[in-house]
């Protein structure tokens, strides 16, 4: 992503912009879109709640992504491939489906309530097809070293099915 383009994107959290822009982080391009990934402050959010682990700004196939330093860097292996997936999910729902959710609805409130609205529900099955394409290797992600994997691709996630009556516990 070029240092324009992120200072444009940055404008959106002007307090934060310089912070932001000088913060650890990486660069990569996944299917097509264009990732950069800061560890911040959550304070640093800027638009976004303070009180959310990640949050993305994503503009065409250019995609701004800031995730906790502290969550991010102490969360549990799962919790790390939930979170960059996640904020990554919301990157490509806008590169590759036009912020369409993938037909979404409210069925993403399987994974809990604040996974109803449409946008939230897509970005975590987007996640949940990644853990189970390639496990909690971030690595394909832009993150660490491992094992190459091919992303899940965003036109292929899909709702989950509800349970089945009778296969809840009472």
């Amino acid at each position: 992503m070029s240092r324009a383009l992120i200072l444009c994107l940055l404008a959106l959290v002007p307090s934060c912009a310089p912070r932001v822009l000088s913060a650890p982080g990486w660069q990569t391009t996944l299917r097509g879109t264009r990732v950069s990934v800061r560890l911040v402050d959550a304070r640093e959010f800027g638009y976004c709640s303070d009180r959310l682990v990640g949050c993305t700004v994503p503009v065409g196939r250019d995609c701004l992504v800031l995730l906790d330093r502290q969550y991010f860097l102490n969360g549990t292996p799962r919790q790390k491939t939930l979170l960059l997936a996640h904020e990554v999910g919301h990157c490509l729902d806008g590169s590759h489906l036009a912020y369409s959710h993938g037909g979404f609805g409210d069925a993403g409130k399987i994974y809990g309530p604040y996974y109803a609205a449409p946008v939230e529900g897509f970005a975590e099955g987007y996640a949940r097809a990644y853990l189970d394409a390639c496990g909690t290797n971030l690595a394909p992600l832009g993150w660490g070293v491992g094992e190459k994997c091919p992303l899940p691709d965003p036109r292929q996630v899909r709702p989950p099915a509800p349970p089945l009556p009778g296969s809840l516990p009472e």
